[in-house]
């Protein structure tokens, strides 16, 4: 997933990030410490918006270091359409070539031109 993501962003959920990484090397240490930090980042942004409370706290620490209520409502829909895309195996041809998305993750394939 290329997803570029503000670093006031990531300055202002570094400790939650932080808490969450931790979380993942103690329940399974051996699986999480193959990822490199991409992978381990977009684990972060697909978890925070798998509860609400929590994705409303995140929302409400950014806009208050100066992050816009615009710029955090694209992003939450933006990970929410990934998400949606990699459940669902529903890619276009541009996406799959474009994300080097796995044979195994293809599902349905669409023939739309779209850009994320």
């Amino acid at each position: 997933m290329l997803l570029e993501v503000d670093s006031v962003f990531w300055d202002t959920v570094n400790k939650d990030y932080r808490k969450f990484k931790s979380f993942c090397f103690d329940e399974d240490y051996d699986m999480f410490s193959k990822f490199n930090n991409d992978k381990m980042e977009t684990l972060f942004l697909f978890s925070m918006t798998d509860n609400n409370k929590c994705m409303r706290d995140i929302k409400k620490k950014c806009m208050d270091n100066g992050i816009t209520e615009k710029y955090m409502n694209d992003l939450f829909y933006t990970i929410l359409k990934y998400k949606y895309k990699t459940e669902k195996g529903i890619w276009s041809w541009n996406e799959i070539e474009e994300y080097d998305i796995p044979l195994e993750m293809i599902k349905k394939t669409s023939n739309k031109f779209k850009f994320i």
